[in-house]
């Protein structure tokens, strides 16, 4: 069955992908921001463009990961027991 049907599986492949966005952010941010510098940043026209499509969705789920990572954490461990166990 695809993980789209089964909504445990589509659970753990969100969980898997946030984790993965943050990890990959926390270890070289230049993926995401697209090699702009700091000035650039500040900019909202140039923050829209640079934030669209696949990086933008991963750029989305990384901030996810970061701002929210106890409840994060807290369904990580729910995810993993209810694999372990169920």
């Amino acid at each position: 069955m695809s993980a789209i049907f089964d909504f445990s599986s589509l659970v753990t492949v969100l969980l898997l992908i946030i984790c993965t966005c943050t990890y990959v952010r926390a270890m070289r941010p230049s993926v995401f921001d697209g090699g702009l510098s700091a000035d650039d940043l500040a900019s909202p026209h140039l923050s829209y463009k640079r934030r669209s499509g696949i990086r933008g969705a991963c750029w989305k789920a990384s901030r996810i990961g970061e701002r929210l990572s106890p409840y994060v954490s807290v369904v990580v461990a729910a995810m993993a027991f209810h694999i372990l166990l169920f």
